[in-house]
């Protein structure tokens, strides 16, 4: 994945000239933080995830599946990992070729497919999830409780 870029603000100045719609301090602050997501991502998803050659996408995949403890069709699974169908049928394939989910078919209509963990991908999860929460716990305990819930509440009035 390429680095957010963040521009210099004379740069974003000379754009803001031209356009009163550009506000640079607000460019510079969505960059931020786009940029810290990157490290965040790339802090939590290490080690113990690339060691089992998981991406982020097939992690989320996964943690889906390992909550929900049930089948799971396709189309399900794109929109609660936020990806698109011909993304998710990639990932299911290589999660299927390395033994971590199920495909069957739906005993009604048999062009519809049911996704489930297999035991080797129960047992993955139950064995990288602890590490996965540790890093993620470590990272955030670097801001005190009240920062933690600021920092929510600031991203919810920006997502909506």
């Amino acid at each position: 994945m390429a680095k957010v870029v963040i521009p210099s603000r004379e740069e974003l100045e000379r754009y803001a000239e031209a356009d009163p719609l550009i506000h640079p301090a607000e460019v510079l602050a969505m960059l931020r933080v786009l940029r810290a997501g990157e490290e965040i991502q790339n802090a939590i998803l290490d080690g113990s995830l690339r060691q089992h050659g998981i991406s982020g996408g097939k992690f989320a995949v996964l943690i889906i599946l390992y909550q929900r403890r049930e089948d799971l069709a396709p189309s399900e699974l794109a929109r609660l990992a936020g990806v698109t169908r011909a993304t998710i049928s990639m990932m299911l394939a290589r999660m299927k070729r390395d033994g971590l989910i199920t495909e069957e078919a739906d005993a009604q209509d048999g062009r519809q497919k049911h996704i489930r963990l297999t035991e080797a991908g129960l047992s993955l999860m139950e064995e990288i999830l602890p590490a996965h929460y540790q890093r993620v716990s470590a990272l955030m305990g670097r801001l005190t409780e009240s920062e933690q819930e600021e920092l929510i509440r600031l991203l919810g009035k920006l997502t909506g």
